[in-house]
């Protein structure tokens, strides 16, 4: 089959396409997507600096940085030259026999084009060829340049189509033109060697074990390509966005990058709005004197401080201090779920302007909708989406965000939405919070960004183990603050105040017969336990809230506005039962708390949603109760370990949080933990995006729709209109694949489910 011209992306008219979808036009538009982005030799751009920074690569390897990139741009797509990916780019239904990121490294290994490769001053071949093969982040030593049809060995590559993109290479890096070099037409994994590509996959295997031996000894080498890859990642990303959404990449992307922010900013636009705020609801706002010393804390910080502190306030005063020190693009607050991220949004963040503030995590669009609904609200009618079309490169343009961790450091597994977001973390100021929440892999990440990238970061809690906070302080290099209570009489007031009364019932019949008798004398309960059917179960019996993770989305965003609503009158008894969801979703404040044995991380956060907001001299007093039971799952031996004895040392007294801080050293986790694999940092020359999940995986739960939801999805789906509200999260055993939606959505039966108390384990006609 033969073609006039040699496509990059798909055409309405491939016999007269537009320019921009050729392959040499595509090119041409990812070089200057680079660019624009990075500068050029002689003039880097503000963006190049924080990148090299980012990444802890020297000034001095910019060139190196930025030929490499230039070229690695130039060459990443020559292999889409073949009639498999042509045909498809055309609309034939012809299976491809080899991966185009795959063929183009192979194509660069043809002794021609390493020759001409070399003519061009300070270029790594290495790091050219792994960026190329892995710019689609899909590129491993076993399956590397494998044929994707077992029945079809045969290809033919197209070398006039690639003649023009090896001339607008050297025209870019200022080279004479010279002869393109001998490329072989006809290709066969069967056939000569010399266009093989099970020969060339050898070559490519045996030069990257060596590199990557290199790599390991040579960490700015390493470095080096990191930033390289990621760079033509982005540039090919919005080469490619920019033309589809007709915009002009220079001034698009110079606008995203050109302007900074300064303290001034937050001054104006956060901190005096939200203080404004809790004025007009408490009638009166005072900072405390670690809030204004929080200012104080050099880039790399760990703050932890009771509950009710104002430990988020004190993180925006910091932010606002880093900016007025050294100004930067970007203010990033990451939280570890996705409701924290909303409320971090909702409280903080909205107050900035509408062009530049924003909330990203897997469901943000559906949480965006209605936000502000109240006219009287001064955000009422702010419009806080960004283009869905561009997906990831729709928030470029965005300075302030509120967001879920994964979000941002999903680049560590080579996310590819995350390296997306790349550029805006690379010049910006991060709080992450919670970090006491993260589990295993998720903190393994944390430490391991904290080490391996340049950037200011305050991470913060009320309470953490003292191994982590030795990984955080010692091996992360933050500095604890305070780093004595003591020091600040408001703190200390707060902290070594008694603030709960606990006691240790014998089991879930004398917990009954406590919240009943709280409810009877008008007190706000929360009865938490380590089950989604317990929790149901619990909730029925008594026509309690209830609250979980296996609610529809849609329902769930309902349920957690009632639950929070319910506990905001301290004169109207409510009883909500929950799951260990509470802990930091539901910023709430109890009267009683009851709660099932857990891990003593998971109870010291429980008894933070008890007496939240109170304050030295009020001589109020949360009341909580612990009980345990004989089946003590989902948790195991390792999760409870000094469970026992921490409940012996709180039980029957009064108890401060400085006394659970002290508590926790001795008898929460106290076992180092392993670090993680980063396929971005550890993968070397090979990249393949989700190596490995950021977080412990789940195997038990699955994302599905209802089976009753089936015709609304589809009708949904046709409208264009967001379809998040429909998922629910349900055990993997009840959840199918459907004919007509195939491996995603999965589908759950509607008989299971019910809005007020979510999906059970039975149909519901069997438990009524």
């Amino acid at each position: 089959m033969e073609f006039e011209y040699i496509l990059a992306k798909k055409s309405r008219t491939p016999k007269s396409p537009h320019p921009d979808e050729t392959l040499v036009g595509h090119t041409s538009k990812v070089i200057e997507s680079f660019r624009t982005m990075f500068g050029s030799e002689e003039l880097p751009t503000r963006l190049a600096h924080q990148w090299l920074h980012f990444f802890k690569v020297e000034e001095s390897f910019f060139k190196s940085f930025f030929v490499n990139g230039l070229v690695a741009c130039g060459l990443h797509d020559i292999g889409k030259a073949n009639d498999g990916f042509q045909s498809i780019v055309r609309g034939f239904k012809t299976p491809q026999t080899i991966w185009h990121e795959h063929l183009s490294g192979v194509l660069l290994l043809l002794p021609g084009m390493q020759s001409w490769i070399g003519k061009i001053s300070s270029v790594d071949k290495r790091i050219v060829l792994s960026t190329v093969i892995g710019h689609h982040l899909r590129s491993a030593s076993p399956d590397f340049a494998m044929p994707l049809n077992p029945d079809i060995l045969r290809f033919r590559v197209f070398p006039e189509g690639i003649s023009p993109v090896l001339n607008l290479l050297f025209t870019e890096v200022g080279c004479p033109q010279s002869d393109s070099p001998n490329i072989p037409y006809l290709w066969s994994f069967e056939g000569d060697q010399n266009a093989n590509p099970g020969v060339f996959r050898e070559i490519i295997r045996k030069t990257f074990y060596k590199f990557t031996h290199e790599l390991n000894e040579n960490p700015v080498t390493n470095r080096l390509l990191t930033a390289v890859r990621a760079a033509l990642i982005l540039a090919d990303s919005a080469g490619s966005a920019m033309v589809r959404e007709n915009k002009n990449i220079q001034s698009w992307i110079e606008t995203a990058f050109g302007e900074i922010l300064n303290g001034q900013f937050i001054q104006e636009h956060i901190l005096a709005q939200r203080v404004r705020q809790i004025e007009a609801k408490k009638g009166n706002f005072r900072w405390n004197d670690f809030q204004i010393a929080a200012e104080g804390l050099p880039n790399r910080s760990l703050l932890i401080s009771p509950c009710g502190s104002g430990k988020t306030l004190a993180a925006w005063r910091w932010i606002k201090a880093r900016l007025a020190e050294k100004p930067a693009a970007r203010v990033i607050f990451l939280y570890p779920t996705r409701a924290t991220a909303t409320e971090g949004f909702r409280d903080y963040v909205s107050w900035a302007p509408e062009a530049d503030a924003t909330l990203i995590s897997g469901t943000a669009a559906y949480e965006l909708q209605g936000m502000f609904e109240n006219p009287d609200d001064e955000r009422y009618g702010k419009v806080f989406f960004t283009e869905d079309k561009l997906f990831s490169l729709g928030f470029w343009h965005r300075r302030v965000f509120s967001a879920t961790v994964d979000q941002f450091l999903g680049f560590m597994q080579h996310v590819y939405r995350s390296i997306c977001l790349l550029p805006l973390l690379a010049d910006s100021v991060v709080v992450i919070d919670e970090v006491h929440s993260f589990d295993r892999s998720l903190f393994s990440t944390l430490k391991l960004f904290l080490k391996a990238f340049e950037v200011p970061v305050l991470c913060m809690t009320a309470s953490l183990p003292l191994v982590r906070r030795k990984d955080l302080t010692e091996e992360g290099g933050l500095k604890l603050f305070p780093s004595d209570v003591a020091v600040f009489s408001d703190l200390e007031a707060i902290a070594s105040m008694p603030r709960y009364n606990v006691q240790i019932v014998d089991g879930p019949d004398d917990a009954q017969l406590i919240a009943d008798r709280a409810i009877k004398e008008g007190k706000r309960v929360l009865w938490v336990v380590n089950t989604v059917s317990r929790c149901q179960q619990i909730a029925r019996r008594n026509k309690a809230l209830c609250y979980h993770s296996r609610f529809r989305l849609s329902d769930r965003k309902d349920r957690h506005l009632t639950v929070v609503s319910a506990f905001t009158n301290e004169n109207n008894p409510v009883l909500a039962i929950t799951t260990q969801v509470c802990e930091m979703s539901l910023d709430l404040d109890a009267d009683v708390l009851i709660s099932e044995v857990a891990p003593v991380t998971s109870m010291i956060q429980r008894m933070g949603r008890c007496n939240r907001h109170a304050t030295p001299g009020s001589n109020k007093m949360g009341t909580v109760y612990f009980y345990s039971l004989e089946d003590e799952k989902p948790y195991g031996p390792a999760d409870l370990f000094g469970a026992e004895k921490f409940l012996h040392e709180i039980g029957g007294r009064m108890v401060s949080q400085v006394a659970l801080e002290d508590l926790l050293e001795q008898y929460g986790p106290n076992e180092q933990e392993i670090e993680k694999y980063s396929a971005f940092l550890e993968s070397g020359p090979w990249a393949r995006s989700r190596e490995e999940s950021l977080r412990d995986e789940n195997e038990f739960t699955v994302n599905a729709i209802l089976s009753d939801d089936i015709p609304l999805f589809f009708e949904m789906r046709n409208k264009k209109k967001l379809l998040d509200g429909l998922f629910i999260s349900v055990p993997r055993r009840f959840a199918r694949e459907h004919p007509r939606m195939g491996r995603f959505p999965l589908v759950a039966e509607s008989s299971h489910y019910n809005p007020q108390f979510g999906f059970f384990d039975t149909p519901l006609e069997e438990i009524i």
